[in-house]
């Protein structure tokens, strides 16, 4: 069954935000209790995503299809691929008063990353975000509503030739998202503050591997096309080009984002290329929000860039934002703020493997 979304508005807010912390208190012996680093141990992560009850026997079988440079076919609902990332991450950085001295935790890999990957791709109940189709809206725990139209944010069919891109804030050093979620959107921009930019491109570099489904161009990483193959070098079992990646790598301060001079904004480029290109474009964010100081510069960013979508590009708004639940505060105040303040339309991502885990996802419009 696919996921449902729950409307949140200046009452709901507190039911959600009660209901899913007494959910946490419930499972507290069987979820972590720690603050969602992936790993604090190692400067180096392997992290495997795939599906699950996939034995060693399919794992060989489909290496060696990649490497035949084969495209697997893909059921229509779920992804088939397996992905393992080479993470280069810093410890030392995290608590360094002379790298980071803004407090970022954008040094490290953090758990709601990999399960917001693996739920996207495998989960049968997110099928909707792969699918492109109606979504039931609730407007309470036992109210029924109406449905949404939801783009798909990942395209899994190689015959659906629209254009999809995505936008991802505060992406830090792992670059996962970028190599994994490339092979299915045709541009994938992210973006952080400067100071995080040379680790999040030597690892997206590192990974380039995982991108088996696109071939990848990048202004930023420097990343051109191979020149094409001439008739005489053309066989007839060749198989057709893979479609191209747009992979860009920018820097973007929510503090000082201005987007309203469009010629000079650091983003220009990058936003000139999602608008142009895309038919649809999705805001990715997963665990920006970790204290209550991020709050309004997020919500500041997402209101320009929804604007920015809207009125240059004439693109729906559509943004997923990924928290890791810590503090039951700093969650209620960020949903307060951008459903009261900003009046943004926020859903609850109502769905049961989510809701057995530490994360909850968030559809905002």
């Amino acid at each position: 069954m696919a996921f449902k979304l729950w409307s949140l508005d200046e009452e709901t807010l507190y039911e959600h935000v009660f209901e899913r912390y007494m959910q946490l208190e419930a499972q507290c012996r069987e979820l972590p209790q720690d603050l969602g680093i992936q790993d604090r141990s190692s400067g180096v992560l392997e992290l495997a995503i795939e599906p699950l009850g996939v034995d060693s026997s399919r794992k060989k079988r489909r290496v060696r299809r990649r490497n035949r440079a084969d495209v697997p076919k893909d059921d229509w609902g779920v992804a088939v691929d397996s992905y393992h990332v080479r993470v280069e991450q810093s410890i030392s950085s995290l608590h360094s008063s002379r790298d980071n001295d803004n407090s970022t935790t954008g040094y490290v890999v953090w758990s709601t990353t990999p399960f917001f990957i693996n739920w996207l791709l495998y989960s049968a109940s997110a099928a909707p975000f792969r699918l492109g189709t109606q979504v039931e809206v609730v407007h309470g725990s036992s109210c029924e509503g109406h449905m949404l139209d939801l783009p798909k944010l990942i395209n899994l069919s190689g015959t659906d030739r629209s254009k999809r891109g995505i936008l991802e804030l505060g992406a830090g050093i792992s670059g996962i998202l970028p190599v994994v979620l490339g092979n299915f959107v045709d541009v994938y921009v992210s973006t952080d503050q400067k100071g995080i930019l040379n680790k999040l491109k030597h690892n997206t570099m590192e990974n380039l591997s995982q991108l088996t489904r696109r071939q990848c161009v990048s202004r930023t990483l420097r990343l051109e096309l191979p020149p094409p193959t001439t008739s005489s070098e053309t066989t007839t079992s060749e198989l057709p080009s893979k479609p191209t990646l747009d992979l860009e790598v920018a820097a973007l301060d929510w503090e000082k984002i201005n987007l309203q001079d469009e010629k000079t904004h650091s983003l220009h480029p990058e936003l000139s290329l999602l608008g142009q290109t895309s038919s649809s474009v999705y805001v990715i964010a997963m665990d920006v929000i970790y204290n209550e100081y991020l709050i309004d510069p997020f919500l500041k960013t997402l209101q320009q860039l929804k604007h920015c979508f809207q009125s240059t590009y004439n693109l729906k708004f559509h943004a997923i934002v990924g928290l890791h639940l810590r503090s039951q505060e700093v969650t209620t105040l960020f949903l307060e703020k951008a459903v009261i303040e900003h009046g943004l339309a926020v859903y609850d991502i109502v769905d049961q493997a989510i809701q057995e885990s530490r994360f909850n996802f968030y559809l905002i419009t």
